[in-house]
């Protein structure tokens, strides 16, 4: 028996544990409640299988029957379980537990609960705490409670403050940076590894490599879409949850990719996979802003964004030695290995979120805090952040407009060429398949130049600048993404006309120097400029509209690639890519030159972000 086989039949008996799992764990919930209910309280059953709007809501023909929602979900996960369908099976369980737990009760309540049965076997139980487990802790008796202190109020002890993550330990700071880096590298890491086995997956299957493609384009697809369900989960339980969730279920879909016998299931669990594994992309620079002050949080940045880019460079390294020595499967079970390989490390994470950590001190304190905004309310206000507004602001803000197109070219040009590089040097120079996937580290290497020289320009320009009485307007920060403008067009013209017989290999494999350090260079202005540009919760939006547009557009690139140099030839195919280059090379320039006067034209200012403000003080 291979190592491939005891593998797949751990996944697939781990997964047939947690669905037998599952199920008995919400039933013995229910159980457990109801039984405790009607010892205690008859009456109070009744509103078991409705949910309530308050402590003094009747139960009315409207209210939600929740447990029947659970009937059916749960009804449906096994029809695909007997399907064979294991991993979208483990979502509709999961769905079910969470729909119970948000509709009947919260974690909280679920405590609550269980200490009350410890205290009613104990014999120190009362109608009070009987109303309190009823209600979620709202007693129905009228006692005169201390007045609401104002979330806004709230706020460290001071700049010494040791509960604050800004002042933690310089080991522990980087260790967390260091954490959340590898789990965008090893996500990022997933899209391109792909990559190298679709001629393979088309041969198996029966099917042409352009549709063996599509599981690299799903997958970007959902890296496009997750951040839109991430945040409003960050915003209310913080951070570390979004990763403790999202590896795990996203491995659970990795695992069907490589145990997968037709080309459907693997292009629908490489939607997934990629939609569970965005969160952390959507997550991990708010953790970054969390730890460092203003002088220190460049440095990280600059180290942390590192990881989202060099995981698709080393993605083809990777998977065309694998492919070569193994077969398509590995670049699964390796991708498997290295998510699974920082589980361990996720689990030693302390959030570092403010507005989280913030309340449980003052639940600790005996603080009491307002009422929170309605859920809907909440959920309103955080899609129109993350989805509404971003769609919003490439329409009517030009800045968002210029820079996010300019950004999702480049970054789509970087995963058209995992379908360029291999034709070119398998066509020109007869490479193997795992020689191809050394020809990225001419990116990778123009990645680490282009990361040292923003780094020198934070510490000796930027950082200087920002402890002047009046700084300087945001678009002298415009000045690495005028370096990476002039070095993308040389990048894809070098390439162009070096790529033949006559010219030695290593000449187009250096022509990656200049297309990464654009890359790079383009990221960081986009990221700095935005902050500056716009207030906080206007530069989330802007940032979605980026990242939604970035991955949607790198997603269609490869699907043509191969036809496109076919037809073209390799010179003019990639000529054509610098050319668009050279059209959008006066970007940064006319930004620098009109920028102050769109900023003050825009829309999305900070008299709006206040208002915004006020309400998000209420969640």
């Amino acid at each position: 028996m291979t190592g491939a086989t005891i593998f797949a039949s751990i996944c697939r008996l781990g997964t047939k544990v947690v669905l037998l799992f599952a199920p008995i764990v919400s039933v013995s919930v229910l159980v457990l409640r109801l039984s405790a209910r009607m010892i205690s309280a008859p009456s109070a059953c009744a509103s078991l299988f409705s949910v309530r709007s308050g402590p003094d809501s009747s139960m009315t023909s409207t209210a939600v029957p929740c447990q029947w929602w659970i009937f059916w979900i749960v009804t449906f996960r096994l029809w695909i379980f007997s399907r064979g369908c294991l991993c979208i099976s483990v979502v509709c369980c999961l769905s079910a537990n969470f729909i119970y737990a948000s509709d009947c009760c919260s974690f909280d309540d679920h405590f609550r609960f269980l200490t009350y049965l410890f205290n009613m076997s104990s014999g120190a139980s009362s109608d009070t705490e009987l109303n309190e487990l009823e209600y979620g802790g709202i007693s129905k008796e009228k006692a005169e409670l201390p007045k609401p202190t104002d979330f806004a109020e709230l706020d460290w002890d001071g700049p010494g403050d040791p509960e604050n993550p800004k002042n933690w330990p310089l080991w522990r700071r980087w260790y967390i940076t260091f954490v959340v880096a590898w789990m965008c590298l090893v996500v990022t890491f997933g899209s391109s590894v792909f990559v190298s086995g679709t001629d393979y997956i088309a041969f198996e299957f029966g099917t042409s490599r352009t549709v063996a493609l599509i599981g690299l384009s799903l997958y970007l697809v959902g890296l496009a879409c997750g951040p839109t369900i991430a945040a409003p989960i960050s915003e209310t339980v913080g951070r570390r949850p979004v990763y403790f969730i999202s590896i795990p279920i996203s491995m659970l879909f990795t695992a069907g990719v490589g145990n997968a016998h037709n080309i459907g299931t693997v292009l629908v669990c490489r939607f997934f996979a990629g939609f569970f594994a965005s969160p952390v992309l959507a997550v991990a620079a708010g953790t970054i802003q969390d730890l460092w002050n203003a002088d220190m949080v460049g440095t990280a940045m600059c180290g942390f964004c590192l990881a989202p880019f060099c995981g698709p460079v080393l993605g083809p390294i990777i998977g065309g030695f694998l492919i070569e020595k193994k077969s398509w499967n590995w670049t699964m079970w390796v991708l498997l290995m290295f998510s699974g390989a920082i589980l361990p490390l996720i689990a030693t994470l302390k959030e570092t979120y403010k507005p989280v950590l913030l309340k449980r001190r003052a639940k600790k304190r005996g603080i009491s805090l307002p009422p929170k905004l309605p859920t809907g309310e909440a959920l309103k206000l955080v899609f129109m952040v993350t989805l509404q507004r971003p769609f919003a602001m490439l329409v009517f803000e030009p800045i968002v407009l210029a820079l996010s197109v300019y950004m999702s070219f480049v970054f789509a040009v970087l995963f058209g060429f995992f379908e360029a590089f291999p034709f070119v040097f398998t066509t020109v120079y007869d490479f193997k398949s795992g020689d191809t996937g050394l020809t990225f580290l001419g990116i990778g290497v123009g990645l680490l130049i282009g990361a040292a020289i923003y780094l020198f320009l934070d510490r000796t320009k930027y950082v200087p600048a920002m402890r002047l009485p009046v700084p300087p307007p945001p678009e002298s920060r415009l000045l690495p993404a005028k370096i990476g403008a002039v070095s993308l067009p040389i990048g894809l013209f070098w390439l162009a006309w070096t790529s033949r017989k006559s010219v030695h290999w290593i000449v187009p494999v250096l022509s990656g120097v200049p297309f990464g350090m654009a890359l790079i260079l383009l990221f960081f202005t986009v990221v700095t400029y935005f902050t500056l540009c716009y207030p906080a919760m206007s530069t989330a939006s802007a940032l979605a509209a980026n990242n939604m547009l970035r991955y949607l557009m790198a997603a269609g690139f490869p699907l043509f690639t191969i036809q496109m140099y076919e037809k073209m030839g390799i010179d003019w195919a990639t000529s054509f890519y610098a050319f668009v280059a050279l059209a959008m090379l006066p970007v940064p320039w006319a930004l620098g030159r009109y920028g102050a006067r769109l900023r003050a034209g825009s829309r999305y200012g900070l008299q709006e972000e206040i208002a915004e403000l006020e309400i998000v003080r209420s969640m």
